[in-house]
């Protein structure tokens, strides 16, 4: 017997609803796993409010993924069901459905490593990594993060959930039928509105409108990390991927006018009347600070040479980890910062700003056109030749990574110098040399220089996975590690062994520092990272552990007095101090910000920003607002409106954070308190003029 097309509809769409069911629960029980693998971290324990909380917002989050998936598997069974009887409906669907099984194990085991790295679910980092040495990442997979292994396990789970699935989705449906044509069209209306409640309620998030919904800007509202991340199924992920990249294209529209920009120029400190950018913010050199100019001024930029161990939390480990370190900075002809913020998360955004002198705008200047055709005089190979040095970068990797051989040598970089041209270039992994084949490639070049005025920016890779090094070769002595770890500090071969890597990337460039100081005593060394963030703690930290990186100014005529007491700063002042320090009076340079001498009020990056107090999460206002289509959390407002991308003026939203302490403590990772209005107007106008720089070129005309 012929069935309706409604006794029909109501049987397929209970097996829509069955998948709809499967991939709930299959997101949760990943939610749990995730949490459960990390829960170690957390510093308020695996069962506390807040863990039921982020599994609660996580339910609802996966309401909209797993209703996309049912929508879809709707279009490709119950819709032609209804119009061609013979259609495979059961099958068209079990395969879709089989297809997301797989997508999503494959995300979750994926996602375990990624967070492991990047401290969070899949982000921005997936644009960049398009750019990236495959060959490098591919093997950095399997020697690091198990790809070997971990593939075919997250293969073999997902076959075993696409037997039951299968075995779900043939479990007996109920059958309704009708008795009349009025009867059928009753019902009918009466299941179409409460497929529209049911579709309005899926697309808020458990909702039935903007007002009360939660979406990936606006979940962020636990104070771990870890459980903020957990909320997001990887299909809300890659949706927060998707829509912060296509925020980022808007990025590339500069719409104000020159006008508009003279005024932000006169509002951050720079000359309105300049005829380019670069002429705005050009300063003079009113006092000289080092009686003798050094010829040789090396700047190290340690990959992941972050600040956590030189932490006195931290001192157990982190004496022997960064002896080298340490001793330059406790060392009388010496100033550093009690704290720096990156110039971004990665290594090529670190590059970035410092061969551009520009804050970060989301933008990737190595790929920019403009790049090649005209010089950021606000960049650090720029500043140094404005000041009579011949410049060379150093990298131990290859220079065709993220292009930036060709990058830097367009950005008045005299000389590049990569793996592929050092002596001894042997061993190494997929992404370059050791650091020590580096560094006595730069030593031995200086010796044969050591009376040319030359800046050094030597980009270091030993402290990056794959973790390669023969410590033990090199002298590491992983007992002593071991035997003083903190709690915070995962006991685990792993750990030791990036640790390792740490205390390796340290010990070398220590040794290279000395060598060259004894060759060439007047030398000034610089001493920071590309960023922080990589390293996995037992615990949640404060973000001045997982997040800032060191910087120490070295050589014979530094005087320590000359930093203000409990100086902090960020990467953009490196170029700018430097300039202050080695330039002669009546000298000029180019930059945005002030340098390190000067006392400031707060310091700035990507995503943080920072005072005397501690470093905190950029944020706007805690203030309702109307938004104009969608209800947007803090934190992605503020990078709406910084990159330029909005035009409305903005009142804050509504802050969804927990209150915490000003003062870094262990175990808290946030850290909340609100940016002036006025220090953050000065941050958007700042990144709006750099899209500006980057976009139209340096003229202001």
């Amino acid at each position: 017997m012929n069935e309706s097309r409604f006794t029909v509809f109501l049987r397929q769409l209970q097996t829509d609803l069955k998948g709809f069911a499967w991939f709930n629960v299959l997101f949760f029980l990943f939610r749990v796993a995730f949490i459960l693998i990390f829960g170690s971290r957390l510093a308020q324990g695996l069962f506390s409010a807040d863990t039921f909380t982020s599994l609660w917002l996580g339910l609802r989050m996966s309401l909209k993924t797993s209703g996309f998936i049912m929508l879809i598997g709707a279009v490709l069974s119950t819709v032609p069901k209804l119009f061609f009887p013979g259609w495979k409906a059961d099958s068209k669907r079990y395969y879709w459905y089989a297809l997301c099984n797989f997508l999503f194990t494959l995300l979750f085991f994926g996602r375990i490593p990624y967070y492991r790295i990047f401290n969070s679910g899949y982000n921005l980092m997936l644009i960049n990594g398009k750019n990236d040495d495959i060959y490098a990442i591919f093997m950095t997979a399997i020697q690091e993060y198990g790809l070997l292994w971990r593939l075919p396990l997250a293969l073999i789970l997902a076959a075993c959930l696409c037997v039951v699935l299968k075995k779900w989705l043939g479990t007996p449906t109920h059958t309704f039928v009708t008795h009349s044509r009025k009867e059928t069209l009753g019902k009918s209306v009466l299941i179409l509105a409460g497929i529209t409640v049911f579709w309005v309620f899926v697309r808020f998030g458990g909702a039935f409108g903007y007002t009360h919904s939660v979406n990936w800007e606006n979940v962020s509202r636990l104070r771990s990390n870890l459980l903020n991340e957990a909320v997001l199924d990887d299909g809300q992920a890659l949706y927060r991927v998707h829509s912060m990249h296509k925020r980022m294209k808007k990025s590339r529209e500069v719409t104000f006018t020159e006008e508009e920009l003279r005024q932000m120029i006169a509002t951050t400190g720079g000359n309105p009347d300049g005829a380019t950018i670069d002429e705005a913010y050009r300063r003079t050199i009113t006092e000289e600070k080092m009686q003798t100019q050094p010829r040789h001024i090396v700047m190290v930029l340690g990959e992941s040479y972050a600040q956590w161990p030189f932490l006195p939390q931290f001192d157990s480990v982190g004496i022997y980890l960064t002896e080298k370190g340490r001793k330059f900075a406790a060392s009388p002809r010496s100033m550093q910062t009690q704290y720096m913020l990156s110039h971004g998360g990665g290594t090529m955004p670190a590059v970035n700003g410092f061969v551009s002198g520009l804050p970060d705008t989301g933008i990737y200047l190595n790929y920019e056109k403009a790049s090649y055709e005209e010089t950021y005089g606000t960049g650090i190979g720029a500043v140094m030749k404005q000041l009579g040095y011949k410049t060379v970068f150093w990298y131990g990797g290859f220079g065709t990574w993220q292009n930036v051989g060709p990058f830097v040598r367009s950005q008045q970089f005299d000389e590049f110098r990569d793996a592929t041209s050092f002596a001894g270039y042997k061993g190494g992994n997929a992404w370059g040399v050791p650091d020590k084949i580096l560094f006595d490639n730069a030593a031995n070049y200086i010796k044969q220089h050591k009376n040319e005025k030359i800046f050094h920016l030597i980009l270091t890779t030993s402290n990056h996975p794959p973790y390669t090094i023969d410590l033990k070769a090199a002298g590491f002595d992983s007992n002593r590690v071991k035997e003083n770890l903190p709690d915070t500090i995962p006991d685990d071969p792993n750990t030791l062994n990036e640790l390792g890597h740490f205390w390796y990337a340290d010990h070398v460039m220590g040794e290279f520092i000395e060598e060259t100081e004894k060759e060439i005593p007047e030398s000034l060394f610089v001493i920071t990272g590309d960023h922080g963030e990589r390293f996995s703690f037992a615990k949640e930290m404060d973000l001045q552990s997982i997040s800032s990186i060191p910087c120490i100014f070295y050589g014979k005529g530094i005087d320590p007095s000359w930093l203000p007491e409990k100086q902090f700063g960020s990467a953009l002042q490196v170029a700018p101090t430097l300039a202050v320090l080695v330039g002669r009076k009546g000298d000029t340079y180019s930059s945005l910000v002030p340098d390190l001498l000067q006392k400031q009020n707060f310091v700035f990056n990507h995503y943080l920003w920072g005072d005397a107090e501690g470093i905190y999460e950029q944020k706007m206002k805690q203030e309702e607002q109307d938004m104009p289509d969608t209800e947007q959390g803090y934190f992605e407002k503020v990078k709406l409106l910084a990159d330029g991308l909005y035009e409305e003026k903005i009142k804050p939203v509504t802050d969804w954070f927990h209150a915490a302490t000003t003062t870094p403590e262990p175990g808290r990772i946030l850290i909340d308190k609100d940016m002036s209005d006025a220090d953050r107007d000065h941050v958007v106008l700042l990144r709006r003029i750099a899209v500006w720089r980057i976009l139209k070129g340096n003229r202001i005309k």
